[in-house]
């Protein structure tokens, strides 16, 4: 048992754990980070080989169930998401805060994109940011990136024509990869091997960015180490630690004064429910009833065009340097509410056979072979919010540790399907009008998990106020995309990290008063 009491015990160091370490450390609080993953080094231990870098991904068991089972990839090690993510960092629009309001679809969330933006902008800074802000007729006015834009590649010019032709606008996507040197980091060589670690300091990647300030900072930061239980005092109803595995399955217990868990909705719901104690014994913080419920993922397509000339799309960013934003606002002339974001993309040759349209036979075989002839989208679009959507104990399975693993039950919502099938049908009219001959379209995805352990202003609805702290404890934080009241129509890791940096500094202030 460590002796020392921290200020801030972070479980989960990726992208918000990793970004609070650095930023309450800088305070002059002290602060200890544990990740149930690894700690790489991404000049020897990443490698231009797919099979090896799957390595970077969550592989522990997980099940799922439901009308619409659907399988949630996520990051595994100090880094996290931030180490396989493909650096796409779009805001949220001012309408994603207000759906209910709007389009009488979803919730409306306490907080306002006005109150995210000074955070957006310091997020975009901290971690870097290259993109356009001159370009985007769908967002609120807003500064310059911290970079210029990544220029788009020929494939990415020829696809932006076909998006011109269909009457919508093609955007530089913003970036947390590299246009330029930056802050000591590298300018990106653009070798299109985001997806699968970046061996160089030009996608951000809190490991390489935030975590060595934090330790500069004092804070500690120690891998392999799997908590599976936040300790409560309840007579005093405060937290006051965690308790984890080693490697080993040695059993250790840290204390602290406050606990932030970051680890990622599909495990930060897990470590709730597994908390369960006396006078929670439905899961820590969970009075509402409502942790683990209100589901929410992007429903993902990827769509690829087979053009007579050479593409070479792999050379660039994977993912996200051409978007389109036409669809993403509720347009009364569709059948759906909501919408979504068309994302440039060509994944390495594995992942393109995997997700892709053809699995086997002469048809796989000859999509790949014209593999440097093809270009394409990658849709994420906006899933709303689902009772029937949750994150539970398995009953059955459990991990190496002997702990039940997480469950995913899901469904799709009409208004899901509706709005899939139209970003799919405009996905292939671009690559036509764009020149392609022939046009595949991959099979249906999710990603990016939100929505478990809901902000709110009514602690009977929410599980955690607009500050991401629960509301039966004081001194827990619930600061990843588990918080998140709607999903957006786009990626929304930037959007985390400003939430969680907005809870930093609300924490800082609570922490100077007395109050944790």
């Amino acid at each position: 048992m460590s002796e020392e009491i921290y200020d801030f015990c972070i479980v989960g160091v990726g992208a918000c754990g990793g970004m609070l370490a650095k930023e309450l450390s800088e305070k002059g609080f002290s602060v200890v980070g544990l990740d149930a993953g690894a700690r790489y080094n991404l000049k020897t231990d990443i490698v231009n080989d797919e099979a090896e870098m799957l390595k970077l991904f969550w592989n522990e068991p997980r099940t799922y169930a439901g009308k619409d089972p659907i399988h949630i990839m996520s990051g595994f090690g100090i880094g996290g998401g931030t180490l396989v993510w493909c650096g796409v960092t779009p805001r949220f629009h001012d309408s994603d805060f207000r759906s209910r309001s709007l389009d009488g679809v979803g919730v409306d969330w306490p907080i306002s994109y006005k109150d995210l933006a000074p955070y957006y902008d310091r997020v975009e800074r901290d971690f870097g940011v290259s993109g356009n802000h001159l370009e985007n007729p769908f967002e609120i006015p807003r500064g310059p990136f911290p970079m210029p834009a990544i220029e788009w590649s020929w494939a990415n010019q020829i696809l932006a024509k076909g998006v011109e032709k269909v009457g919508a606008k093609p955007l530089h996507g913003p970036l947390a990869i590299t246009s330029q040197p930056y802050r000591g980091r590298e300018e990106c060589v653009k070798c299109g091997f985001c997806i699968s670690g970046c061996p160089s300091t030009a996608k951000s990647c809190t490991l390489t960015g935030f975590i060595p300030e934090a330790e500069a900072n004092g804070a500690k930061i120690w891998p392999e180490s799997f908590v599976y239980n936040i300790t409560y005092d309840a007579k005093k109803n405060r937290v006051t630690g965690v308790e984890y595995y080693d490697e080993s399955l040695k059993e250790h217990r840290v204390l602290a004064k406050a606990v932030i868990v970051t680890a990622h909705p599909m495990e930060t719901t897990r470590l709730l429910l597994l908390s369960a104690n006396n006078t929670f014994p439905d899961g820590l913080s969970n009075s509402s009833g409502l942790v683990g419920k209100n589901y929410m993922g992007h429903w993902v397509a990827s769509v690829y065009g087979i053009f007579e000339e050479k593409m070479n799309a792999f050379k660039g960013p994977v993912m996200g340097n051409l978007i389109v934003q036409d669809w993403y606002e509720t347009n009364p002339k569709h059948d759906f509410a909501r919408g979504y974001t068309l994302e440039d993309f060509l994944p390495h040759p594995y992942y393109y056979g995997v997700a892709g349209p053809a699995f086997w036979g002469q048809e796989l075989k000859d999509m790949i072979k014209r593999y440097d002839r093809t270009h394409g989208w990658w849709i994420c679009g906006e899933g709303l919010p689902n009772e029937n959507n949750t994150i539970t104990l398995d009953p059955v399975v459990k991990d190496h540790r002997g702990l039940p693993v997480a469950r995913l039950t899901h469904e799709w919502r009409d208004n899901d399907k509706k709005a899939r099938e139209h970003a799919k049908q405009m996905s292939v009219a671009t690559l036509e009008a764009a020149g392609a001959t022939k046009v595949y379209v991959g099979k249906d995805m999710a990603a990016h998990p939100m929505g478990t352990v809901r902000m709110g202003n009514d602690p009977r609805k929410a599980v955690v106020n607009s500050y991401c702290q629960s509301y039966d404890i004081p001194n827990l934080f619930i600061c990843d995309s588990s918080v998140f009241v709607t999903g957006g129509g786009t990626n929304q890791t930037l959007t985390a990290m400003a939430i969680a940096s907005r809870s930093g500094d609300y924490m800082t202030e609570s922490a100077v008063r007395g109050d944790l």
